[in-house]
């Protein structure tokens, strides 16, 4: 692996590159790149190389399949337009490689107008980590002149909701910051008629073919929390998210991020992503609409057939 592969796995490792639109995005650049610069003159040698890259850099983020997805998408274009040397086939992978970013910018366009509905005047809403998307949501929301509080978990052990308060903060949004802990008890009718949620908006780093989504550690719990108070939890994720199965192989990260001088013989799990089961969840804001979650692998089928490929 040359220097610039191995830095992108180790930003992605290492969380510098975060957000799963983000990562997606670095590792489809990394793959052109490297690509482009790769001196073979086999066509077969350098198609071999190319997929060892791109396996490499997926590796660093298991969870992640919109990643996957976009190098099956560069993979799919390669293999369609049947390239007859290096030359065509780097031409294939850089517009394939633009075209997927193109694709997820669209979406994004797409979804945020839609999010912006479902918050009404008056709304306390409840958010879990830092999704981009949610953010943008929340601040188009302020900017069409509604009111409304947000309430946004800490996110340990990373504290990616300080990534979320200060950009709320920044668009003027009425923010309050609650321990990751005590996000069960906020959407609780126990804490009280004036902290009782309206709405839950979480994103997702993936959505499974039952509709049920993988996000950041702690979803769970506020989706349980959810479904038993009765609060209404929507998922802002474009489709590009979809994964074929009904389960994805979940990230565990380093001990240290939890207890970096921990006693020696104490084990500590540190997963990186949980469920929220398809039960739990009122809508998936998409590029398709505010879907149900059982209609995600119908809507796939029609935006973009090659993911199930």
């Amino acid at each position: 692996m040359n220097t610039q592969i191995k830095k992108t796995y180790h930003n992605l490792k290492t969380i510098k590159i975060q957000g799963a639109t983000a990562v997606s995005r670095a590792i489809v650049s990394a793959v052109e790149a490297y690509g482009r610069h790769n001196s073979a003159r086999n066509l077969d040698i350098w198609l071999k190389q190319l997929k060892i890259v791109a396996n490499y850099l997926l590796s660093a983020r298991p969870t992640e399949p919109m990643a996957q997805n976009g190098v099956k998408f560069i993979f799919y274009q390669l293999e369609k337009h049947h390239p007859k040397n290096i030359q065509q086939a780097k031409s294939i992978l850089r517009k394939s490689t633009n075209q997927f970013i193109f694709i997820s910018e669209n979406a994004a366009k797409k979804i945020i107008p839609l999010g912006k509905t479902i918050i009404k005047n008056g709304d306390d809403v409840l958010t879990h980590c830092h999704s981009w998307l949610v953010q943008q949501i929340l601040i188009n929301a302020k900017k069409s002149g509604k009111k409304f509080r947000v309430f946004n978990t800490e996110t340990r052990p990373l504290y990616q909701g300080h990534i979320t308060a200060k950009n709320l903060l920044k668009a003027k949004i009425n923010t309050t910051m609650v321990t990751d802990s005590s996000a069960g008890f906020l959407i609780s009718h126990y804490s009280g008629k004036e902290l009782m949620m309206e709405k839950i908006i979480i994103g997702a780093d993936a959505v499974l073919s039952d509709g049920s989504v993988i996000n950041k550690i702690g979803s769970y719990a506020i989706g349980a929390s959810a479904f038993l108070e009765k609060v209404p939890l929507y998922v802002a994720a474009p489709l590009l998210k979809f994964y074929p199965r009904p389960w994805i192989k979940i990230e565990q990260r380093s001990a240290k991020e939890v207890w970096p001088n921990a006693p020696k013989k104490l084990k500590i799990i540190n997963f990186a992503f949980d469920v929220v089961p398809a039960k739990w969840i009122k809508g998936i804001i998409c590029e398709a609409g505010i879907i149900k979650p059982n209609e995600a692998k119908k809507f796939i089928k029609k935006i973009y057939p090659h993911i199930l490929n």
